[in-house]
C-alpha cells in the first residue's frame, strides 16, 4: 500500500514539472515571435525612410536645370535663361533693357534715314557740278584743259575729266554723282564749296578758297554730322544690345547654378516609429536638414 502510494506521488510531481516546463516554453515562444515582430516592424520603418530618402532624392535630380541651357536661352533672348532659373525680377530687367535697345536703335536708325534723305535731296537742289567745272577752268588749276564743256550735260564724263584736274591739284577726287561719298565729300572738303549755289565765283579764287565759307556749306555740313550722330547712336545701341546678351547669358548659368543650390537644401519634419527596450512601440518627431555643395 506504501509503494501504491510512493508510486501516485512520482507520477503527479512529474507531471506538474512537466506542465510548468511546457508553460515556460511556451511563454519563452511567445517572448521570441514578438522580438521578431518587433525587429521585422523596424526593419520595414528603415526601408519606408530609405524609400523616402531615394523619392526625395529623385525629385531633386528631377527638378534640377542645366545651366548651359540657360546660358543658351539668356544668349538667344536676354531674360530667357533667368525666367529658366525663375529668377523673375532679373528675366524682366534684362528683357527690358534688351527692348529698351531695340526702340533706341529703330527710333536713331530712322532719324539718321530722314536726316540722310533730307541732306541728300538739299544737296542735289544746290550743289552743281558744272558750277565747279566752270571755277576749276576759271582759275585755270593745272591740268585744266581736260575740261571740254563745263556746261554740257553728260554729267558722268564731265566728273571723269574733273577728276583729272584734281589729281593735279586736292586731296581728294569728286566720286560718282549719287553715292554715299559724293554727298560727303561735297560737304567737307574746301575745294568743293565753289559748286554750292550760294557761291561767289567772283569773290573765291585759288588762293582763298581754302577758308571760303557759305552759308550752304556750312549748314550742310551741320546737316550731313547730325545723320552721322544718329547712325552712331544706333550703333552703340546695337553694342549695347551684344554686351547685354552676353551678361544676361553669364547671369542666367550662375543663377541656374544658385537655383540648383537652393533645391538641394532640404528641411522636413517627419513621424518615426520606434521601439522602448522593453519592445514598447512609441512615436517621436524627427527634423533633418541636409545641406549638399
Amino acid at each position: 500500500m506504501k509503494n501504491i502510494n510512493l508510486i501516485i506521488v512520482l507520477l503527479l510531481s512529474f507531471g506538474y514539472v512537466k506542465i510548468n516546463f511546457a508553460q515556460e516554453k511556451n511563454e519563452f515562444n511567445r517572448i521570441e515571435i514578438t522580438n521578431k515582430f518587433i525587429n521585422q516592424k523596424s526593419a520595414f520603418n528603415s526601408s519606408s525612410d530609405l524609400n523616402d530618402k531615394i523619392k526625395t532624392n529623385r525629385n531633386v535630380k528631377d527638378e534640377s536645370k542645366s545651366p548651359f541651357l540657360g546660358a543658351l536661352l539668356s544668349g538667344v533672348i536676354p531674360g530667357a535663361g533667368e525666367f529658366y532659373a525663375k529668377s523673375f525680377i532679373k528675366s524682366a530687367i534684362f528683357f527690358g533693357i534688351e527692348a529698351g535697345l531695340w526702340t533706341a536703335y529703330a527710333v536713331y536708325q530712322k532719324k539718321g534715314n530722314d536726316q540722310t534723305e533730307s541732306f541728300q535731296n538739299f544737296a542735289d537742289q544746290n550743289w552743281s557740278i558744272n558750277k565747279y567745272a566752270r571755277w576749276l577752268v576759271q582759275e585755270q588749276f593745272q591740268g585744266y584743259n581736260a575740261i571740254t564743256d563745263p556746261l554740257t550735260t553728260d554729267l558722268n564724263r564731265l566728273r571723269m575729266e574733273v577728276n583729272i584736274v584734281e589729281a593735279q591739284n586736292f586731296s581728294h577726287q569728286l566720286p560718282p554723282i549719287g553715292e554715299q561719298q559724293y554727298y560727303e565729300l561735297i560737304g567737307k572738303y574746301q575745294n568743293f564749296v565753289t559748286g554750292w549755289s550760294d557761291a561767289n565765283l567772283n569773290v573765291v579764287n585759288r588762293n582763298n578758297y581754302g577758308s571760303y565759307k557759305t552759308d550752304m556749306f556750312v549748314g550742310y555740313s551741320y546737316d550731313r554730322q547730325t545723320a552721322n550722330d544718329y547712325y552712331n547712336k544706333s550703333s552703340t545701341s546695337i553694342t549695347l544690345v551684344i554686351l547685354n546678351h552676353l551678361l544676361s547669358s553669364a547671369d542666367a548659368a550662375w543663377s541656374v547654378s544658385m537655383f540648383n543650390k537652393d533645391l538641394k537644401v532640404k528641411t522636413s519634419l517627419k513621424m518615426k516609429e520606434d521601439h522602448t527596450y522593453y519592445g514598447q512601440k512609441k512615436v517621436i518627431p524627427v527634423a533633418e536638414v541636409k545641406i549638399t555643395f
